[in-house]
């Protein structure tokens, strides 16, 4: 059914609302406003009923993202990820302050814990911005609404990303160029009415994680982000935690700095718990309770075969199992399809195997680039204290006069970063990042002037 059927449908179910309050006394309650204040009254009950959401059978019987995409880090690094980062206490001043005014939404059907991919084809592309960016879609800054949908699907009811990030969009909840505000969390709590919890302690949530709750945990620059991140703790097997990651793509825990950490199998990362205390780089934890009997809407996942190509000084031995005899030789710059990985291992055919350490996403040479003139390309950049994401990030106050003067003409003057089109003078280049008045940024993102 398309959108004006569905809308001619909700416009007539709500003027027969309308006419029942009326006989019912809806009139002589109101008797002492004006007329137009009633029909004005009456217009904003339809826009909030128009903005309900209500799922077909059809649409219900297709929801767990099913296909894990090929990406690669370079893919990761390019998203605008970067969350918000309200400190806990400061949460009810930014974006929230316990309103009483809730949406009315009807969920779909309950279909129990389900996983959802943010970069899933059927909303990836779907608006998420708060500024009219239309290059902030749910796939590229859509981790926090697609966690709250997690959570909200296994716990009330059916609702999809694109709508979660609609409400917040509406309701205060995206920022302007760093995704979502923690305070999105709590406020999805009142409306949907689900015992909530906040705690910056990972044995807490750990805690909360064995006595029925879901977590969805912010974490930074590590094991699970080049940025920032929500992903969504559903349980502890042993001692590992059982995570619904919604930036999930093939081969994302097979770099070196991510290799050996976690086990993936269909759409569940296992991270053990030392693992993740010591790699997450966590933030924080917003816990919703659930009555632990949540069903688990399981559906057979496919990992979509990628792409590497052999970066090595002479040649890469080909095994016919982990460890076993070499059966053939790749070359530098030979491109493979990975099938599958084990450890340090990937499948490239039937029973042949490399070593992984090895492979990278790309043949190309590293951009050479110059001191000189740049103009900002990315939505948001961020800048560093040094030249590599393993620096801390600068906020607003910490970038030159020049710099905020540049965001502000661009529409954001609080920007995190530098906004698409700032242009920046680099004095010094180590690598792809360039030093500016401000700090360093990552020249990939911006143009020559």
């Amino acid at each position: 059914m398309n959108e004006n059927k569905k809308r001619n449908i909700v416009l007539i179910i709500a003027t027969i609302i309308v006419a029942i309050l009326s006989g019912l006394g809806f009139y002589n309650i109101n008797k002492d406003n004006t007329s137009e204040n009633i029909a004005g009254e009456v217009i904003n009950e339809l826009k909030n009923y128009i903005t309900t959401y209500n799922m077909s059978n059809e649409e219900i019987e297709e929801l767990p993202s099913t296909e894990i995409p090929e990406q690669t880090t370079e893919d990761e690094k390019n998203l605008e990820q970067e969350v918000e980062d309200e400190a806990f206490e400061l949460q009810g001043e930014i974006a929230y302050n316990g309103t009483t005014e809730y949406p009315s939404i009807s969920l779909g059907n309950y279909t129990g814990l389900t996983y959802y991919s943010q970069i899933d084809s059927r909303w990836k592309n779907h608006v998420y911005t708060a500024v009219g960016d239309n290059s902030q879609t749910i796939g590229t800054s859509g981790c926090g609404p697609t966690s709250a949908a997690m959570i909200v699907t296994a716990i009330k009811g059916t609702i999809t990303p694109d709508k979660m990030g609609d409400l917040f969009v509406q309701y205060g909840y995206r920022s302007a160029n760093s995704g979502t505000y923690w305070s999105a969390f709590r406020w999805v709590a009142d409306v949907f009415d689900i015992e909530y919890q906040e705690t910056s302690s990972l044995d807490t949530a750990i805690n909360l994680l064995k006595n029925n709750n879901y977590v969805i945990a912010s974490v930074g620059n590590g094991l699970f982000t080049s940025g920032g991140h929500f992903i969504v703790l559903v349980g502890i097997e042993g001692d590992n935690i059982k995570i619904y990651d919604p930036y999930l793509y093939a081969g994302k825990f097979d770099t070196s700095t991510r290799r050996g950490k976690v086990t993936v199998d269909g759409n569940i990362v296992y991270c053990s718990i030392d693992n993740f205390r010591n790699y997450a780089n966590y933030r924080g934890f917003f816990a919703y309770k659930h009555s632990g009997n949540v069903q688990e809407n399981t559906s057979t996942v496919t990992t979509s075969t990628y792409t590497r190509y052999v970066k090595v000084n002479t040649r890469l031995n080909v095994r016919n199992g982990i460890w076993g005899t070499v059966v053939d030789k790749l070359y530098n710059g030979d491109r493979v399809t990975v099938y599958e990985t084990s450890g340090n291992w990937s499948r490239i055919g039937d029973n042949r195997w490399v070593c992984s350490d090895y492979l990278v996403p790309s043949t190309s040479n590293s951009k050479k680039y110059t001191k000189g003139s740049y103009t900002v390309t990315a939505s948001l950049l961020h800048v560093r204290t040094g030249p590599s994401t393993d620096y801390l990030i600068k906020n607003y106050k910490q970038l030159t006069a020049n710099a905020r003067s540049q965001n502000k003409a661009k529409g954001n003057y609080c920007a995190n970063g530098l906004l698409k089109g700032v242009n920046v003078t680099v004095s010094q280049v180590s690598g792809n990042w360039g030093k500016i008045p401000s700090g360093w940024i990552c020249l990939d993102y911006c143009k020559k002037r």
